[in-house]
């Protein structure tokens, strides 16, 4: 299978005036229930926080105009919930991303064309899998450990420290009917397919430094380096939900709070901490993948050990309480969350389906 890894530079350095707004995960008690994501009791004490993102790259990217979340913990566990619009319905598509030549022909995309390229081929049969991202900076981290497997073009590198990244995909890492992808494994160093426990969905757990994009753990073939063969791949489990009705899909990312394998490369949560993060979402059906999608700006993150608030009212982006407004914010820079690709073909063991 052939699967395109994507990542989300960043500006640096971070202070008080370029992060949008903030999101904080309260303290609740229960479980995450990843066969109906989002209904768990917990979730209704909790306010969405309107997220607006804008194209990376246009007239291809920019579909999702805004992204809900919400993030609830039990002390030792992170929920981070994700609710966006789909009009044209969930794609499980994988096709591999194609782009059209000044001469009209079709042509792979690749590292050293992802700086010209803004929009990628699509029809009613040719696109691409939805997604989203979660991004978290990590101003300490270690030295790479591994070397970009290209650096042609925007080699995905980011300007300062690095960045774990949750990389839902609905293929092949949702555990669905339609995702023909799934379970979306890896091979541990012997070779041998590993797959998610109890056949749960999973975001992949990628990184990105100053040098390019990794993903973190397992084997993941020849195109992708990875950081610690022997490390879980499976740390960030999801639920994941397509309303048919109101056309939305709900995802449900889950992780604890500390990791104690590939812990240079994965953020270390804490009560009480605060960090910095940002959001992606793709569209696939849209023609949006790769480098083409819809993004935020930084927002702080907070995990508190405080119970919800009685009011649920939505905390509002910045633009909308007199800040700068994402127009603005793009065009001049402040905040901006760039764009930045690594394209690897990577070899996934079968389905067990198979």
């Amino acid at each position: 299978m052939i699967s395109f890894l994507v990542i989300m530079g960043l500006v640096s350095p971070l202070n008080a005036q370029n992060v949008t707004g903030s999101v904080v995960s309260y303290r609740v008690t229960g479980a995450p229930d990843f066969e109906h994501p989002g209904s768990e009791d917990f979730w209704t004490d909790i306010a969405w926080t309107e997220v607006p993102l804008a194209a990376s790259v246009s007239p291809g990217g920019g579909h999702t105009p805004v992204l809900l979340v919400k993030s609830a913990n039990d002390g030792f566990n992170l929920y981070v919930l994700f609710q966006w619009n789909d009009s044209v319905g969930p794609s499980f598509g994988s096709s591999t991303e194609v782009f059209t030549s000044p001469n009209g022909t079709l042509v792979p995309l690749d590292p050293a064309s992802t700086a010209q390229v803004k929009q990628l081929f699509y029809n009613s049969s040719y696109y691409y899998p939805d997604r989203v991202a979660m991004l978290w900076f990590l101003p300490s981290a270690n030295a790479r450990q591994a070397s970009p497997a290209m650096s042609l073009g925007s080699d995905g590198a980011i300007t300062g420290g690095g960045a774990e990244i949750w990389h839902w995909q609905s293929s092949p890492t949702d555990n669905s009917v339609n995702d023909t992808g799934y379970p979306g494994g890896y091979t541990d160093p012997s070779g041998i397919a590993i797959y998610p426990p109890d056949n749960v969905s999973f975001a992949e757990d990628d990184y990105t430094n100053t040098t390019g994009f990794y993903v973190i753990a397992g084997n993941f073939g020849v195109g992708a380096p990875n950081l610690d063969a022997y490390a879980d791949p499976f740390v960030v489990r999801a639920g994941t939900y397509f309303n048919e009705t109101a056309k939305t899909w709900t995802v449900e990312m889950v992780r604890s709070f500390t990791q104690s394998d590939a812990s240079n490369y994965r953020v270390q949560l804490a009560t009480g901490s605060n960090y910095y993060v940002a959001f992606a979402v793709w569209n696939g059906k849209l023609g949006e993948s790769s480098h083409v999608k819809s993004v935020s700006q930084w927002y702080t993150f907070t995990i508190s050990e405080r119970p919800p608030p009685q009011s649920l009212q939505p905390v509002l982006p910045a633009s909308a309480q007199g800040g700068i407004s994402v127009i603005q914010a793009t065009a001049t820079g402040v905040g901006l969350l760039l764009v930045g690709i690594i394209i690897g073909i990577t070899v996934r063991p079968k389905s067990k389906q198979d």
